[in-house]
């Protein structure tokens, strides 16, 4: 298998998304060059439904092929990969933990996360704050249509996740929290990494999907500080940060997603 596929490599992105992330960090990680095409959320439709009648993202075109789940992405690049730098183990017993743990993540924390995070900016949020933050890179007309249609395009994201209220944000907040709680759980005994002695994808799976909660630096685009945030955010990122799970996804950012092959 060669070292690095051949021919263009596209990643179609809402850039904020935290999904997005996992397969940025996983390109970068390897040095595979690659165009984002970044679309704010409801605009990308137009690509994704025509590059892999996906209606999500991400949405990666390698070797010719169309991958539309972040999983299967860090999958396919690990045949890219040296054994040192796989995201999949190869030991049967392993490679099982580190799946079971990635798919809890994504059906878990990476939708909760997402659902608490919408109803703060469309509760108590600047609409400015979340054009500007959600915005990046993306082409200049979006951000200024979005403006105009924006009770549209939040009754549509309401409906693609089943509503959001503050019920439903509430729960999600609290499926969070359980969720670090487990993570917290598994760093009690001084691991380094949460499956086996290296980094894996369930590692890389849960500091993406942690991170509009403790806020990186190092994430793909800019996210904003604690300062900025909606008021009612403040105290749980601030707990969210200070927890040994929290700390485990800075880290991750810090020392591993900062670097670049």
């Amino acid at each position: 298998m060669a070292n690095h596929p051949t021919g263009l490599v596209q990643l179609l992105t809402i850039p904020i998304s935290h999904y997005c992330e996992k397969a940025r960090w996983a390109l970068e990680r390897l040095g595979i060059a690659y165009e984002e095409i970044r679309q704010l959320q409801g605009f990308h439709y137009g690509h994704s439904l025509w590059w892999g009648r996906s209606m999500t993202v991400p949405v990666l075109r390698i070797d010719g092929q169309v991958l539309t789940d972040s999983t299967d992405i860090l999958r396919y690049l690990d045949r890219y990969a040296t054994p040192q730098t796989q995201l999949f183990p190869t030991e049967p017993a392993l490679q099982q933990e580190v799946a079971v743990l990635e798919d809890e993540l994504d059906r878990g924390l990476g939708v909760d996360g997402r659902l608490w995070l919408y109803h703060q900016y469309f509760s108590g949020g600047s609409l400015d704050d979340l054009i500007a933050i959600a915005a990046q890179g993306t082409p200049a007309w979006q951000p200024a249509m979005l403006k105009r249609m924006f009770p549209f395009v939040r009754s549509w994201i309401g409906h693609r996740l089943g509503g959001i209220d503050k019920g439903r944000a509430d729960n999600a907040l609290s499926r969070c929290q359980t969720a670090f709680a487990k993570i917290d759980a598994r760093l009690a005994d001084g691991r380094l990494f949460l499956c086996g002695d290296r980094f894996t994808a369930a590692d890389l799976t849960f500091a993406s999907l942690a991170a509009p909660l403790v806020l990186p630096r190092q994430y793909g685009v800019t996210l904003p500080t604690i300062e900025q945030l909606p008021t009612a955010m403040v105290s749980e990122v601030q707990a969210f940060c200070q927890r040994p799970a929290g700390q485990f996804a800075l880290r991750m950012f810090r020392d591993v997603r900062a670097l670049r092959s």
